[in-house]
């Protein structure tokens, strides 16, 4: 069972991982369209790092980002992946990926959670929300 303190350090740093994803992507896309949508995303996943956060510190827990090794390996994925392909549509395609794997991991642990704050459990759902609405948006551009 995870507790608070875990809980919503897994927020945080999935919404983190949204952030630096789409601002490593964003500067590919090819119409404003694009542009646009993922600008929107990134506010969103902005939204509920920053509430995560918050969170946190009212309980006196501390923040914990993500690695820099996973920032460096997901620099990497992006870069080589746009080197072959850097249409709107593989953008759609590596950012549908993307949220597949953020909705997995947040399903996970919403099951595993103990769900002790209800602020936390709705958190949580927020953000399992904006990941399916993100594929749902990007379904779009295939």
């Amino acid at each position: 069972m995870l507790d608070d303190k875990e809980m919503l350090q897994f927020i945080m740093k999935t919404a983190e991982m949204g952030c630096r994803g789409i601002n490593e992507i964003k500067h590919y896309a090819n119409s404003e369209e694009m542009s646009n949508a993922l600008r929107s995303q990134n506010i969103e996943y902005g939204r509920i790092y920053h509430n995560a956060y918050n969170m946190l510190r009212e309980r006196n827990q501390p923040s914990c980002h993500v690695s820099p090794m996973s920032n460096s390996m997901a620099k990497m994925v992006v870069n080589r992946q746009m080197k072959n392909d850097s249409s709107d549509p593989h953008i759609a395609e590596m950012m549908i990926r993307g949220n597949t794997i953020g909705v997995q991991k947040t399903s996970r642990r919403i099951r595993q959670y103990n769900k002790s704050d209800e602020s936390i459990s709705k958190l949580a759902q927020k953000l399992m929300a904006t990941e399916q609405a993100n594929i749902e948006e990007m379904k779009s551009y295939l």
